[in-house]
């Protein structure tokens, strides 16, 4: 996702209406100043020699041909949320960051086995998907972690040092959306270690359903990921809205219609102000 815009098309162009309605976050291009790294400024122009230089700069970029429109930027801005669709039938919320906070372990379970931190985070980062979607158990990695770092751990620090949260405002929008009828469900990226401490807190009751990677067998940002749990809810994508913490989610989320909000701090907009936003109508 992009942090701000620019464009090289002439003020006749028809782009122009959707990108003057960004004026706060546009700039011209090629650019004398930017207020955020290269690679967070998305370039919208109708020249291949504008893409190439873009691409060389490391900024993304996007064609003002035929199907340009605001449906195709929207997906790509960070500080935009999409509106709940009216009507709206199914609420998906991730789970950490989101409903529980505090959820980081990695730097703890480094300290408590002696493990360098760089070596291990880079070695758990090729084993992170397949611990989400069950391929992998956490067993079968600390054994791993045993034959390449040569550390024996004691019971399952993926347990051990998982310590989550609730975070009040999402406790209580959710308990608002379902006194009002509104069906509610967790989709959420998650281990097996983790989702029984979750289970164990009550944060799986506080939802209608509850979505796991592990157990569905598939992970965001898949698109099957949210295809399965709309087909099982028997909800249209159209009035469905998901709430995310992670980018990729959201993005990916929103390139095939599923409304979305993420829910983070960024680009001058903090979480609650754009919970508070979208779901003014119950909170």
């Amino acid at each position: 996702m992009y942090d701000r815009l620019c464009t090289d098309l002439s003020s006749g162009h028809p782009a122009q209406e959707v990108l003057q309605q960004f004026t706060d976050r546009l700039d011209a291009f090629p650019l004398q100043r930017l207020d955020c790294p290269m690679n967070r400024c998305l370039l919208v122009t109708d020249r291949a020699d504008s893409v190439e230089e873009a691409q060389r700069l490391g900024m993304g970029s996007m064609l003002a041909d035929g199907r340009f429109g605001l449906d195709s930027l929207l997906p790509h801005l960070s500080w935009v949320d999409s509106p709940i669709p009216d009507p709206c039938s199914l609420f998906l919320f991730d789970m950490g960051n989101v409903v529980v906070k505090n959820i980081t372990m990695l730097d703890k379970i480094a300290k408590r086995w002696n493990l360098d931190r760089e070596e291990f985070f880079t070695d758990y980062l090729h084993y992170e998907f397949p611990l989400m979607d069950g391929t992998f158990s956490s067993a079968q990695y600390w054994a791993h972690v045993k034959e390449v770092f040569g550390t024996e751990v004691e019971g399952d620090p993926f347990y051990d040092a998982f310590e989550p949260v609730f975070n009040d405002e999402i406790i209580s929008l959710i308990a608002k959306l379902r006194a009002a009828g509104k069906r509610v469900v967790c989709a959420s990226n998650t281990i097996d270690p983790h989702w029984r401490i979750l289970d164990a807190m009550g944060a799986l009751s506080l939802f209608d359903e509850v979505y796991a990677s592990h157990l569905m067998r598939t992970t965001k940002p898949s698109r099957h990921f949210f295809m399965q749990i709309l087909q099982s809810e028997g909800c249209p994508i159209e009035q469905a809205y998901f709430i995310d913490d992670h980018e990729p989610n959201i993005e990916r989320a929103r390139s095939f219609g599923l409304a979305s909000l993420l829910y983070a701090d960024k680009v001058g907009r903090e979480a609650s102000e754009r919970l508070s936003s979208a779901f003014s109508f119950v909170l």
